[in-house]
């Protein structure tokens, strides 16, 4: 006792301090000895090889759906890791190999898979066409990174959970995927006004289960539609809508980028017979008989569907913005009566979005869509088959990158001012007595390409991607 008296007040604040380090660090500070983990073996995970290159460096492959290593390279597009034990005292590098894209794209990061930040540009280089290097000094010790904003089926659920309980909301699940998963059915629309009124509108998304933008579009959809407000009870007495807001659920679970565990790729596996496309073949997967199945049933019930939309979401340059893949083309260009019909009601509908969203932020429509894909089992193909021109059934493709907001990067509330666009359009495009100016849409959006930092390379040539 008698050395600790004679002890200077110096030595005092010393042992004070180390002692207070080392209850900090008990409860949570980093240490340079604690191994990094990385993980994907959570819902919508995803990755390939991982190899520790450095202290703090790291490489990331990506995985092939399924480990099928038979799919098309350009198949590996999807990420999704969780980092356990990362040093926060210095940053954390990570080169990520295998991608079967080439553009460029800046990550997401989060620190409880709710709260989600893009990496800067200046944290984010690709040293090589299919690479992507990342440097970033992270501010907590756990973190997921993903190649986007990840959209899981538990998302999905949590969501339709807080849907107002009332009669212009249903939910159901009427069917059930390969494993079991119930698939949902969300119907809106006004149960007072008769529905022999109404126009019947269909939308469908996640057949390919990492294209997440989708997603957070039809979340601002549903939002504005049960938001109360005067134009969209309006809307509702006059249209009713069914959307099946995930339709390839397993692959979501399982964090495939395009196709289901069987490595099945929904989008072309509409397989019909063209003389008689009421019916499928026993080749198609539930998850296609399903909405087939649910389509026929409401169209038979009535009102007739007028609309199917497919949303998608493409693999591009930063800079490009949602598109479409519209069909056939005009008259003057060989094609009959009733293409012509298709192709001018599937413009009509563009620039109807394109006035509420903003004449700047889509894509100019091509002059000519060209007809082959009549030839194909897309649902487009199969709706053709089934109804010609009286339903206009077309992709849309929201974007991963700037998509139009540059130099900032899209967010979830962007795709969801996108899907909040989407029902004032369809309002619009259904009604006779409104006219647009004929290509005028089309004419300013072909002036607006000059001075991008990511020049448009899009659409490349892969019959993945395309909707000839």
């Amino acid at each position: 006792m008698e050395k600790y008296k004679n002890m200077t007040l110096k030595s005092m604040k010393s042992i004070v301090y180390i002692a207070a380090i080392i209850l900090f660090c008990a409860y949570g500070c980093e240490v340079a000895d604690k191994e990094t983990m990385v993980s994907s073996s959570f819902e919508s995970g995803s990755i390939g090889a991982v190899t520790k290159t450095g202290n703090t460096e790291w490489e990331f492959s990506l995985a092939d759906d399924n480990d099928n290593h038979e799919l098309p390279d350009r198949w590996r597009s999807w990420w999704y890791v969780r980092m356990d034990n990362v040093d926060t005292r210095e940053p954390l590098v990570i080169h990520l190999k295998n991608r079967g894209w080439p553009y460029y794209y800046v990550p997401v990061y989060s620190y409880d898979q709710e709260t989600w930040y893009r990496f800067d540009e200046n944290e984010v280089t690709q040293p090589a066409e299919y690479e992507l290097k990342m440097e970033k000094q992270f501010t907590q010790s756990t973190v997921w990174i993903a190649r986007f904003y990840p959209y899981t089926y538990s998302d999905l659920t949590d969501y339709l959970d807080t849907l107002p309980d009332n009669s212009y909301v249903t939910v159901e699940t009427p069917a059930t995927t390969q494993q079991d998963n119930p698939m949902y059915f969300v119907t809106l629309t006004d149960p007072a006004s008769t529905d022999e009124d109404k126009q019947r509108i269909w939308m469908h998304a996640r057949s390919h289960p990492a294209e997440t933008g989708p997603s957070f579009l039809l979340e601002g959809l549903i939002d504005y539609l049960v938001s109360g407000t005067p134009e969209a009870q309006q809307i509702l007495s006059k249209f009713i809508f069914t959307l099946v807001p995930m339709h390839n659920i397993d692959g979501v679970i399982a964090g495939n980028y395009r196709s289901t565990p069987k490595s099945e790729n929904l989008e072309v596996m509409w397989y019909f017979d063209s003389e008689d496309p009421r019916e499928l073949t026993e080749n198609a997967p539930v998850e296609v008989t399903a909405l087939h199945d649910m389509i026929l049933e409401l169209n038979d019930e009535g009102p007739e569907f007028t609309v199917a939309l497919n949303l998608h979401a493409s693999n591009s340059e930063p800079d490009i913005r949602p598109f479409f893949y519209p069909h056939f083309g005009t008259e003057d260009q060989g094609y009959t009566e009733t293409e012509a019909s298709l192709w001018k009601k599937q413009l009509r509908f563009i620039d109807a979005l394109g006035i509420h969203y903003g004449e700047d932020m889509l894509e100019p429509a091509p002059d000519e869509g060209g007809g082959s894909f009549a030839s194909k089992s897309y649902p487009e193909s199969w709706f053709w088959h089934m109804f010609q021109d009286e339903v206009m059934a077309m992709t849309v493709e929201t974007t991963y990158g700037r998509a139009g907001y540059g130099p900032d990067w899209i967010t979830p509330d962007d795709l969801r001012g996108l899907g909040k666009a989407l029902a004032p359009a369809l309002r619009d495009y259904a009604d006779s007595s409104i006219t647009f100016e004929e290509h005028a849409f089309r004419a300013r959006q072909n002036t607006i390409r000059s001075g991008l930092t990511y020049p448009a390379l899009y659409p490349p040539a892969t019959k993945d991607e395309m909707k000839e």
